[in-house]
C-alpha cells in the first residue's frame, strides 16, 4: 500500500480525532469520513510504518447514521472531522473514544456512573471563532486552513459559528481589504488573523486583529457602516451572560465557546458539588480562568479559592465575584496552579479545568498525595484525562465514580468530559 493507492476498507472501529478504524493487509488504516460498519473506497494519503491515513471516495455500503454534510466545503476545511453523523451517533461514539482511552491505560471505567449530554444545536454554537485571511474567488476573504497543507480556504459562512459572527465576515473582510490600500494607511496590513468573540446575548461583536492588535478601532469603524442590522462591533471588551451571573470578556479572556450548552457542563458540576458536600464545604476552583464556575459554586454558600495563572484572567475573576455578589465567599489566588495548590489548606472538593495538555506533574503529585477526598475533573482531550487518571485512579488513591461526556463541540472530535474521583 502507497500513497495515492485506491483500497476498499471494512471500518471496524472510531479513532480520537474523528477518524474510522480500518485494516488492509495487516496494517491499521485511519479514514477519514467514514463511520463503524460501513465498507468505503478510499485513497491512502499518507503512509506510516505501522499505520496509514486515507480519506473516503466512495461508500460502498452506508451506515444508518450517514447524513449529508451541511458545509460545502466539509473534507476540504480542516474546521470539522464528524459532519457525515448524525448527532447522536457522534455523542455515541465521543463517549465510546473516551471510555477506551481510560481503559487503555488502566482505570476502571466498570464501577462508574456513565452518562453523556447532547449539544443544544448541532449547528450555529460557536461564540468564538479565529478566521484567517483567505484569498477568495471574488478577492481576500476569511476562513480557515485546509485539512490537508497550511492553505487557507475562504469561506462565505461556517455552519457550526453563531448566525452573527457569519452576518460580520463578508463586512470584515472587506474592510481589511479596504485598509491595505496605501492611502488607508498600514494599520491592517499586517493583520493575518481575526479572533472574534460574541457577547451581549448575541448582539456585540469583539474584533481582535492579530497579531497587530492596534489595527481593532479603524478595522471596526470600517467593518461597522457594512452592518446596519448588526452585530454591533467593538475592539475592546464584551459581556457574557450565565444565568444571573454576569461576566466581562476580553480577546484573551478563555471562555467556553458553546455558551448554549454550557449549562449541561456547569450545571452537572454544581450538581455534583451541592450534592455531595455541605454547605459550608471549601472548595478549589483551579484554572479558574475569569471566575463564572468559581461564582457558580460560591452562589450555593460555599467557600471557593480560585487558582488562575493569567493575571488578566485573575484579575476579571476578583472584578466578576464582587459584582455577582460572591467576593465575601470567592478569593482569587493568581499564580501558578502547581505553586499554589500546596499552600491552600485542604478543600472538601477540587475542581480542575486544566488546558489541553492536562494537568501539571505537580498537581498531579499533590493530588495523589495530599488532595481531597473528592475531585471533579473537566476535560477537553481524552488523552490528557487518561494520561492523568492512570496516575491518579489506576495507580493512584482514586476511583473513577461517575463519567459524564457533553458534546460542546458537535460536527468536530473535540469533546468535553467530567469525571468524578473520590478517594479511598
Amino acid at each position: 500500500m502507497a500513497g495515492g493507492d485506491r483500497v476498499e476498507l471494512e471500518v471496524e472501529g472510531f479513532a480520537h480525532r474523528g477518524l474510522g478504524l480500518a485494516r488492509h493487509a495487516g496494517q491499521v488504516v485511519f479514514v477519514f469520513g467514514a463511520i463503524p460498519g460501513e465498507r468505503v473506497l478510499a485513497r491512502v494519503t499518507r503512509v506510516r510504518a505501522r499505520h496509514a491515513f486515507a480519506d473516503t471516495e466512495e461508500v460502498l455500503r452506508a451506515s444508518p447514521d450517514r447524513v449529508e454534510p451541511r458545509c460545502p466545503v466539509f473534507g476540504r476545511c480542516g474546521g470539522c472531522q464528524l459532519q457525515h453523523i448524525s448527532a447522536p451517533r457522534q455523542l455515541r461514539l465521543k463517549q465510546e473514544v473516551v471510555v477506551a482511552a481510560l481503559r487503555r491505560v488502566g482505570v476502571d471505567v466498570g464501577g462508574a456512573r456513565l452518562d453523556a449530554r447532547a449539544a443544544d444545536a448541532p449547528y450555529g454554537y460557536r461564540w468564538r471563532g479565529e478566521f484567517h485571511r483567505a484569498p477568495g474567488p471574488a478577492g481576500p476573504g476569511l476562513g480557515f486552513t485546509e485539512r490537508h497543507g497550511y492553505r487557507r480556504l475562504a469561506v462565505d459562512a461556517c455552519p457550526i459559528h453563531h448566525p452573527a459572527i457569519n452576518r460580520a465576515l463578508p463586512a470584515l473582510a472587506a474592510a481589511l481589504a479596504e485598509g491595505d490600500a496605501p492611502e488607508e494607511g498600514p494599520d491592517a496590513g499586517g493583520v493575518r488573523t481575526l479572533h472574534l468573540t460574541l457577547g451581549e446575548r448575541g448582539e456585540e461583536l469583539l474584533v481582535d486583529p492579530r497579531p497587530t492588535g492596534a489595527a481593532g478601532p479603524a478595522l471596526v469603524a470600517r467593518a461597522a457602516p457594512r452592518l446596519p442590522e448588526g452585530p454591533r462591533l467593538t475592539a475592546e471588551s464584551t459581556g457574557l451572560a450565565y444565568g444571573r451571573l454576569w461576566a466581562r470578556v476580553h480577546p484573551e479572556s478563555f471562555i467556553q465557546v458553546n455558551q448554549l450548552t454550557l449549562p449541561a457542563l456547569y450545571e452537572t458540576v454544581a450538581g455534583w458539588v451541592e450534592e455531595l458536600t455541605p454547605v459550608t464545604a471549601h472548595l478549589v476552583d483551579a484554572y479558574s480562568g475569569i471566575g463564572v464556575l468559581s461564582c457558580r459554586l460560591a452562589e450555593g454558600g460555599r467557600r471557593v479559592t480560585a487558582l488562575e495563572v493569567n493575571p488578566v484572567a485573575a484579575r476579571l475573576a476578583r472584578l466578576h465575584a464582587d459584582l455577582n455578589g460572591v467576593a465575601d465567599r470567592v478569593a482569587v489566588r493568581a499564580g501558578p496552579v502547581e505553586r499554589l495548590l500546596p499552600g491552600v489548606p485542604v478543600p472538601d472538593l477540587v475542581v480542575v479545568d486544566p488546558p489541553r495538555s492536562g494537568l501539571a506533574p505537580a498537581v498531579t503529585g499533590w493530588l495523589a498525595l495530599e488532595g481531597p477526598a473528592r475531585v471533579v475533573y473537566i476535560s477537553c482531550d481524552p488523552a490528557a484525562l487518561a494520561r492523568d487518571a492512570h496516575l491518579l485512579v489506576a495507580l493512584g488513591p482514586y476511583r473513577l465514580d461517575r463519567l459524564t461526556i457533553v458534546d460542546m463541540f458537535p460536527q468536530t472530535y473535540h469533546v468535553e468530559t467530567l469525571a468524578l474521583l473520590v478517594r479511598g
